[in-house]
Order: C-alpha cells, then structure tokens, then sequence
C-alpha cells in the first residue's frame, strides 16, 4: 500500500522525467523499483520502460565508477608486490652471499685459532725447556763453584803453611813436622804428587833428621808453593770464566723465557679471540640462515599472494566487462521505439487485477514491513535480497519463506562461529600472555647471566693486569738482583786481586828488611816476581854502625800483624761471597718458583677469560634470541587483538542483534504463510464470482 500510495501520487508526465527511490538505493533494490513501475504503469496506463532505462544507465555509471576505483587500488597493489618482491629478492642475494662468506670464514677461524693452539703448545715447550736448563745450568754452577771454593781454601791453606815452615826454616827453627803448619806441608806435597823422594827429604829435615840442607828443603817448598801460586790463579780464572758463561747462559735462557713468555701472553689472548670471532661467526650464521629462510618463505607467499589476486582481479574485470556489456546490450534493447510501443500495448489496464493486487499487496506490504525494519536497523545484504523477493509479482511465497529459512540458518552459523571465534580469542590471549611472562622471565634470567658474565670477565682481566705487573716486578727485581750480585762478585775478584798484592806486597817488604836485619831469613826474589811491584833500589852502604837494628824487629812484627789482618779480612770476604752466590741462588730458584706459579694462574686465568667472553657471548646471543621471540609474541597479540578485540567486544550486541533479526524473519515467515491462505482463498472467490 505504501507504494501505491507513493505511485499514485505521481503523473504520468513526471515518468518520463525523474526517478522515485522509495528504498535506498542499490543495484539489487532497483529491481524492485521495475517491479513497482509496472504496476504503476497498468494502473497509469503510461510508459514506465524509459524509468527501467534509466536505472539500468545509472546502474552502467555506478559499475565504471567501480571499475576505476578497482583500477587504482590494484595499481597500488601491484607496486607493493613489486617493491616488496625486489626488496625481498636483494635481502635473499645478500643472505646467500653472507651465509656463502660466513660458510668461508668459519674455517678459516677454526684453522687460525688450531694454528696458535699448535704454536701455544710449543711455546710453553719452549719456556719449560729453558727453565730446565737455567736449572741445569744453575746446578752444575754451584757445583763447580763449590768445588772451586773448596779447592781455593785447600790452596791457600796449604799455601799459607808453606809460607810459615818456609819462614820457619829460614829462622832456623827444627822440629817443625810436629807443628799443625809442619802436617799441612807434608799432606801437601803427598796431595801435590811430589817425588818420594823429596817428602821423605823435608820429612827427615822437620823430624831434625838427614835429608838435606836448608838451602835444599827451602827450594822444594818454594817450588811447591810457587805451583800452588799457579794453581791458585789458574783456578781462580777458570771460575771468573765459568761465572761469566754462567751469567751469559743465564741471561741468554732469560731472554728466550722473556720471548717465549711474551709469545704465550700474545697467543693466548689471540687464542681467546679467536675462540670469540669463530661463536660469533656461528651464530652469525646460524642468525642469518635463519632470517634467509624466513626471507625465502616470505617471497614465494609473497608471490602466491600476488599471483592470486592478479588472477582474482583479472576474474572481476572479466565479470565486470560482461556485466557493463549486458546492460548496454539491454539498454539498447529497451531504450528502442519499437519496444516502448510494445510494452506499452503489452501492460494490462483493467481494474479488476489492480483489486486483486491490492489485497496481495497488503499481505506482502506487511512482510515487507517487517523485513525493512530489520534492514534498515542491521543494514544486512541478504535482508534486501528477501525484501525484493516479497515485492516480486511471483505467486506464492514458497520462495520467500526458503529464503527466510536460509537467512536464518546462516545467522545461526554465524552466531556458532562467533562463539567459536570468543572461545578461540580467550584461550590464544590467555596463552599467548602467558608465554609473553615466560619470555619476560627468560629474559630477566639472561639478562642477570649477561651481569654475571660481564662481571667474570672484568674480574679476571683486572687479575690479569695484576698478574701481568706482578710479573714484570718480578723479572725487574730478578734483573737487579742479577746485576747487583754480577757487580758484586766483580768487585770480590778485584778486591781479591788487590789483597793478593798487598799480601805479595807485604811479604816483598818484609823480605826486603830481613835482607838488612835479617840475612838469614832473605830471600832472593825471582826477577818476574820483583817485576809485579813497585822497583825499589837497595839503601845506600852504611858509613858506621846503626840503631835501626833494634826497631827492625818492631816494623816486621808489624807487617806480620798487617798481613794476618789482610789474611783474615780476604778469609771474610771469601765467606761473604760464597753467602752471596748462595743467597743469590735462592733468590733465582724462589723467583723462577713464582714466576712459574704466576705464569700457570695467568694461563689458567686466560683460559678461564676466553671461555667467560665465549659464554658472554652465547648469552648475548641468547638474548637477542628472546628479545626475537618477545617481538615474536607481541606481534602475535597485536595480531589476535586486532582479529579478536572487534568480535570480543561486540560479541554482545552481534547476538542481540542476530536474535532480533531472526524474530523478526520468524515473524514475517508467520505472516507470508499466513497470507498464501488468504491469498488462495481470494482468488478463489474472484474466480467464481
């Protein structure tokens, strides 16, 4: 009724001139708008096929509007496949590249840091050999120097008795074999492979027995003694060279451990950096070919995607062609003078079908009615399509009730996918919420072993520069003591030297006032011995008698005192050296212990150094791992938020609106079965009347 209403309210003339939309309006509503005119049209008795024309252009503009719009989205889209696939193709070259690089590098790494094992090894070969043999060295050292010692102290003592009985058989003296002087002498010459025949001799002079004259044992002594002199000397300088060829070996062996330290510390740090660059490059690769295959992946979807909607696209144009075509080919049709005529001629005029329209027309007007509340409220495609159908000039409903019986079929689907949908969204955010804990938890945990690590490998450098100038202190402290006890024994050999003057010196002066004094006890000096000391020239002959004879005495009691004391301070510094090449020995024994004890903790420590910074950097893998994965996850919720936040949130008013859709179908349903009775039953009467 309410479209009738609307017809008759326009003239026949204002047809042919504008259109009356009496719903929204859309390509599948327009149809009943045709519906409408024709009835109008019979009522009217105009002709309504120039109002069909005119939708059908409107519809034609509407579509290639369409096609535009359609044109310009799949350009964009295009330029996004095509942009996104160069980037991805570059990405994918580079990662081969890179993984083809890093598949290069590793070995070569692994090559190098095997390289400075292998040189490590031998270095540390190479330090403990020549600790070997500085302790070798330093062994066979004290034991020359002991047995020098002792041979010097068995020479001079012996020296030193033949000095006295020599001394004592010039004075006269008998009886000297009981003396302790008189024993030594005898040892000696027994010890210094003197003929038989000349110990039993100098025996028989001591025990005041035939065995010659004075003249003759003193000669003996002298010569023995003038040996022992030599022997004396020539021991002496085998020691000065032993020691300076000790000293070189020692400091030649301290430069090869200096070296060979020096090489260690280079090659255990460089080992330690290579044990960092080869994880690094493993997990470089291991990130890479991670990120190439997600690149992989995400070109060929890239390109099926792609693909897809350039076939979909090409599909709706072809669609779209056809469609624009038909309407042009029915506009043509239509749009001729011939079929105005006909359809003119051909729509019904008389009263009695506009009667029986109208009663249909209440029971469809009511339905309708109906249907258009709920499609007006809930703007529901499906809702038009049933409303076209209740206006459609088919007798029966049988159609429209299917419909409705679909309609609501399908809102039921869809309100069971909407519980499905709630359902899913709950359990994947409470999930995906509990894993973003985990990943949090995770990270906080490697996060603390990052600190720790970092820690470790802070601590152990600082102890390594600790050790380091622990061990540099100890190599300058082993160094001046080297140069102190070089300098030292340097100046006991001149100080040696110098003593063994005074004492020659000494017994030359001596010799010189007993020639005066003493004629006895003179000795004719030897012309090499006269040449080692200062020349002097004999006194003057005497004028007279002289008072010096009485002082004489005194003076050489003297020299005698200044010799013993010269005697007894060479004794001490003698002594005094030995302590010191002892002490200095010590000193090199316990700073090589300690050396070695720092050397194996700085070793242990490197070690200990490497393996912190390669766990440090496991962990720093680790993390960027889970820094990934929590990326990962907050993505995933951004993306169920984005699918689930809409459904979740208007879950609500969706059912509402689903159950108020479905009672108003339900109740159109109840008045179009209702109205196919009454429908029959009108007709019926028509038709007998």
């Amino acid at each position: 009724t309410r479209w009738l209403k609307a017809i008759k309210r326009l003239s026949a003339d204002s047809l042919s001139t504008r259109t009356v939309w009496i719903s929204p309006p859309h390509p599948l509503i327009d149809m009943r708008v045709i519906a409408c005119t024709t009835v109008f049209a019979a009522a009217t008795q105009a002709n309504p096929i120039r109002k069909v024309v005119s939708l059908l252009q409107n519809m034609q503009t509407k579509i290639e509007a369409e096609a535009e719009r359609d044109d310009a989205l799949f350009a964009k889209f295009e330029c996004y496949c095509n942009t996104n696939s160069e980037k991805t193709s570059a990405a994918i070259t580079a990662g081969k590249a890179k993984v083809q690089q890093l598949e290069t590098d590793i070995p070569e790494a692994q090559a190098q840091r095997s390289q400075v094992v292998s040189e490590l090894a031998q270095h540390k070969q190479d330090r403990t050999a020549a600790n070997e043999a500085v302790e070798e060295a330093t062994a066979q050292r004290k034991k020359e120097n002991d047995a020098f010692e002792a041979e010097e102290a068995d020479l001079k003592q012996n020296k030193a008795a033949m000095d006295s009985a020599i001394a004592a058989i010039e004075k006269g003296m008998t009886g000297f074999l009981q003396t302790a002087a008189g024993s030594r002498v005898v040892q000696a010459m027994k010890a210094a492979d003197v003929g038989d025949e000349d110990v039993q001799s100098v025996q028989a002079f001591f025990q005041n027995k035939e065995g010659g004259n004075s003249g003759e044992i003193v000669g003996i002594l002298k010569e023995l003694r003038d040996s022992m002199s030599k022997r004396l000397e020539e021991i002496t300088s085998t020691e000065q060279e032993a020691v300076a060829n000790y000293n070189e070996l020692r400091a030649a062996k301290n430069r090869e451990l200096s070296a060979a330290q020096e090489a260690i510390e280079e090659k255990t740090q460089r080992q330690g950096e290579l044990a960092v660059k080869v994880a690094e490059l493993k997990n470089d690769l291991d990130e890479t070919s991670t990120t190439l295959e997600k690149d992989e992946d995400y070109s060929v979807q890239l390109k099926r995607n792609c693909d897809s909607k350039a076939k979909e696209y090409e599909g709706i144009k072809k669609t779209r062609s056809e469609e624009l075509l038909a309407l042009a080919d029915t506009i043509k049709v239509l749009n001729s003078d011939d079929a105005l005529e006909l359809f003119k001629k051909a729509l019904p005029s008389s009263e009695s079908l506009l009667q029986l329209q109208t009663t249909d027309m209440e029971v469809r007007s009511e339905a309708l009615e109906l249907v258009q509340g709920v499609a007006r409220k809930f703007h529901h495609t499906k809702l038009d399509l049933i409303a076209m159908a209740i206006r459609g000039k088919k007798k029966g409903f049988a159609d429209v009730v299917k419909l409705i019986d679909e309609m609501i079929a399908a809102l039921k689907v869809e309100q069971t996918d909407d519980d499905a949908k709630v359902a899913y969204c709950e359990k994947e955010i409470d999930a995906t919420e509990d894993k973003q804990k985990q990943l949090k938890h995770e990270m906080d945990g490697v996060e603390a072993h990052i600190a720790a690590d970092e820690n470790d490998v802070d601590t152990l450098q600082m102890e390594l520069k600790e050790l380091a100038a622990s061990i540099k202190s100890l190599d300058k402290s082993v160094a001046e003591a080297t140069e102190q006890r070089k300098t030292e024994h340097e100046e006991y050999i001149q100080n040696s030297a110098e003593d063994n003057a005074a004492l020659e010196l000494i017994e030359f002066a001596k010799n010189r006032l007993n020639k005066f004094y003493n004629p006895k006890q003179h000795k004719e000096p030897e012309a090499e011995e006269a040449e080692s000391f200062i020349q002097l020239t004999d006194a003057p002959p005497a004028f007279g008698s002289s008072s010096g004879g009485a002082a004489s005495g005194g003076v050489i009691g003297m020299l005698d005192k200044i010799r013993d004391d010269l005697k007894t301070s060479m004794n001490e510094e003698s002594l005094e050296e030995k302590d010191s090449q002892e002490e200095y020995e010590q000193l090199m024994a316990d700073s090589s212990a300690t050396r070695a004890t720092y050397v194996a903790a700085r070793t242990e420590k490197e070690a200990a150094l490497a393996d912190a910074n390669a766990d440090l950097t496991d962990a720093k893998s680790q993390r960027a791992e889970t820094a990934g994965d929590i990326s990962e996850t907050k993505e995933a919720m951004r993306n169920l938020h984005g699918t689930c936040d809409f459904v979740q949130s208007n879950y609500d008013a969706r059912k509402s609106a689903r159950n108020e859709e479905i009672e108003a179908l339900d109740k159109a349903k109840s008045v179009l079965s209702g109205a196919s009775v009454s429908l029959i039953q009108t007709k019926t009467f028509l038709s007998r009347k």
